[in-house]
């Protein structure tokens, strides 16, 4: 919840930055750099960090029209090998995000001129956030086939 309200922030600061960034050079022919950089970052974060809770609610493109039609245990199989794939990619983000972070912290932005590790960091945050929604449901996913008698998963 605290991940959806601080994308939901981020959002509405990036908006208001760029409202700014426009009335300024509209009305006071002024520029602030600052916003625009702002507002970029804002939106690496946002864009991380709506992936991870968006994990959470399912979505993700997914084929599962043909998953739909299996049997329980074949549904159990094929979430399991989707888990584990997608763990697979969020290991790596998370292990590369690191990799990027330590490269690039001697790298200032331009207009603020603060380390571009910290605007990187979102990458391992948002791939331990993903892992966490992973686990939570996959093994929702797996309860709910357990529990399904009809071999239906209803639609939401």
């Amino acid at each position: 919840m605290t991940t959806e309200w601080l994308t939901a922030l981020f959002l509405a600061v990036m908006v208001l930055l760029i409202f700014i960034q426009i009335v300024s050079r509209l009305f006071f022919s002024v520029s602030f750099s600052w916003t625009e950089e702002v507002a970029r970052y804002l939106m690496i974060w946002s864009t991380f960090l709506g992936a991870s809770f968006a994990f959470k609610y399912g979505a993700h493109i997914g084929v599962e029209v043909f998953v739909r039609k299996m049997p329980r245990i074949i549904k159990n199989i094929v979430q399991i090998i989707a888990s584990l794939a997608s763990l697979a990619f969020f290991v790596i983000l998370i292990s590369m995000g690191w990799e990027i972070i330590g490269l690039s912290m001697v790298q200032t932005s331009p207009a603020l001129d603060i380390p571009m590790g910290y605007v990187y960091i979102i990458f391992p945050i948002s791939g331990v956030l993903m892992i966490l929604n992973l686990i939570d449901v996959t093994i929702k996913s797996i309860l709910h086939n357990e529990n399904d008698v009809t071999n239906e998963v209803p639609m939401d």
